[in-house]
């Protein structure tokens, strides 16, 4: 199987319209999504997507597979899919390894993952070792409030749809812990402080943030590189590497003893061919794995893929959105108990093409 055809499509997607009841996040946008198609000489269609949430990010995006990465993969064999990756890993180096690169790889890289398992009639997950499990459990990944009240009672209506647990993206420990109030003391909660605070404030307030009993405390301070020589902190697990464009970089902070969690994200790791080598080292440094799920498209079926491979169950965090932004029509978007993991060939699922052609943006 030869790669004919690699093209980028960029999606915008209108934020749902809160109901009354339903608290305003501090930031509401649409949806800006960026997909790649790649087909084949013989016909076969795989999809893939990389992480973009605003529109200066999904213009640079878009650019990148067009123009960067889609030259390197054209005329070549699907099934060295691996090698592809690691060349062209290698080919960009100059430009980081990670960042804006890695993450439009991953576009192209789970798209030939997607036609390897339809042409072999496998699930990604068969592809990567097996699956494990059959359903993931959903973690409602909450928007920014900044609003003790808010952040609560949309915790509520969260836990009030049957998730497995709750995560919240949170700077203020005040916030933070009224949300903490609000959640059963047997349901898994995380926090993400997207790198808000300094290791100085952790210790300060060390004593409220282990009496928070979270699963997990999610990119907490600035600069995580402070993590590599920091002991544990008693009471406090924390998580990272959502971030990191390696598994080698990922190796590196799996050995420090602060981090119980690592968390690869398949779109900024560069694609599945990078994911399935972190899984397989965190597998050997037997550390936590809980993958990196922002995700409504192609990456979220790659992310469910590699839930289902992982030795411990992990939690799909779902962000907030609602029906009207479910590309496949199968409730990947909606606040629920659990969700199946795909059992068809390849991804298990393409995109409505009706769906794409409604939410089409035209970019440069």
């Amino acid at each position: 199987m030869i790669i004919d055809r690699i093209e980028p499509i960029a999606l915008r997607i209108p934020a749902p319209k809160r109901t009354v009841g339903v608290p305003q996040p501090l930031v509401a946008a649409d949806m800006c999504l960026t997909l790649c198609r790649v087909t084949t000489r013989d016909g076969l269609v795989g999809y893939g997507e990389c992480l973009s949430l605003r529109p200066p990010m999904q213009n640079a995006l878009f650019a990148t597979i067009r123009d960067a990465i889609a030259p390197h993969y054209l005329g070549q064999p699907v099934d060295r899919k691996e090698a592809l990756n690691l060349a062209a890993r290698k080919r960009f180096a100059s430009f980081g390894r990670a960042g804006t690169v890695m993450n439009a790889l991953a576009a192209v890289d789970i798209a030939l993952w997607d036609i390897a398992g339809k042409a072999s009639g496998q699930s990604v997950s068969a592809m990567l070792g097996g699956a494990r499990r059959q359903q993931v459990p959903v973690m409602a990944s909450l928007d920014k409030y900044d609003h003790p009240g808010h952040a609560r009672q949309r915790v509520e209506q969260a836990l009030a749809s049957g998730v497995a647990s709750v995560k919240v993206h949170e700077a203020s420990l005040e916030v933070i812990e009224e949300a903490r109030r609000a959640i059963p003391p047997a349901t898994p909660y995380v926090a993400d402080s997207n790198n808000a605070h300094t290791l100085a404030d952790i210790r300060r307030d060390a004593t409220r943030w282990a009496a928070l009993g979270l699963l997990w405390f999610e990119d907490p301070f600035w600069p995580p590189e402070d993590l590599l020589d920091c002991p544990a902190l008693p009471g406090v697990v924390i998580g990272m590497g959502a971030d990191f464009g390696s598994a080698e970089q990922m190796a590196v902070y799996s050995k420090t003893p602060a981090i119980g969690v690592l968390q690869p994200d398949v779109c900024m790791l560069g694609g599945l061919s990078e994911a399935k080598r972190a899984l397989a080292m965190l597998a050997a440094a037997k550390k936590t794995v809980a993958p990196h799920t922002p995700f409504v498209g192609p990456a979220a079926l790659a992310s469910l893929h590699m839930l289902a491979v992982t030795a411990e169950e992990g939690y799909f965090a779902t962000v907030e959105a609602d029906d009207s932004m479910d590309l496949y029509g199968i409730g990947l978007t909606r606040w629920q108990k659990s969700l199946d993991v795909p059992t068809g060939p390849g991804l298990g699922f393409d995109p409505d093409p009706g769906f794409l052609r409604h939410h089409l943006y035209a970019t440069g």
